[in-house]
């Protein structure tokens, strides 16, 4: 496992798969990231008042009980939550549902794209990330 350096490299992914979420667990983990999971909004808005705020939100969007759009209307309006940076990671993200997120990602992702964006929000990575040149990166508009 490799060892971040840096204060934050705690990450939530917010993903109703199992498979999607655990894997993407698995991949942060070898990262040697911290990463705690939620199965939809609600549970996820739960969870981030109980634990020390996360450096990233990674979410989906189609989610039973809360989806990723009402997750961040949630958030959007919350002093505590709103300055967290939400990643979408979504088949169904597009510029005009991901207002509040830092930018969105497609299903299925690139690995090393994802690796890219969590390096940038939890370390502070001097690379910057122009999202317009990652293929599979998109920001939202507004």
């Amino acid at each position: 496992m490799n060892e971040k350096s840096n204060c934050c490299q705690s990450i939530l992914v917010v993903e109703d798969d199992e498979d999607i979420r655990t894997a993407m667990i698995d991949m942060l983990e070898t990262e040697g990231y911290h990463a705690q999971a939620a199965t939809n909004g609600l549970e996820a808005l739960d969870l981030l008042h109980k634990i020390p705020k996360p450096c990233l939100v990674l979410l989906d969007m189609m989610m039973p009980i809360m989806n990723g759009r009402e997750f961040l209307d949630k958030v959007m309006v919350d002093s505590v939550l709103a300055p967290i940076p939400v990643l979408i990671v979504s088949a169904v993200a597009d510029k005009t549902n991901t207002k509040g997120s830092v930018g969105f990602l497609k299903k299925p992702v690139d690995i090393d794209v994802v690796l890219k964006m969590v390096d940038k929000y939890c370390h502070g990575s001097s690379t910057q990330i122009d999202l317009r040149s990652e293929p599979e990166a998109q920001h939202p508009q507004g």
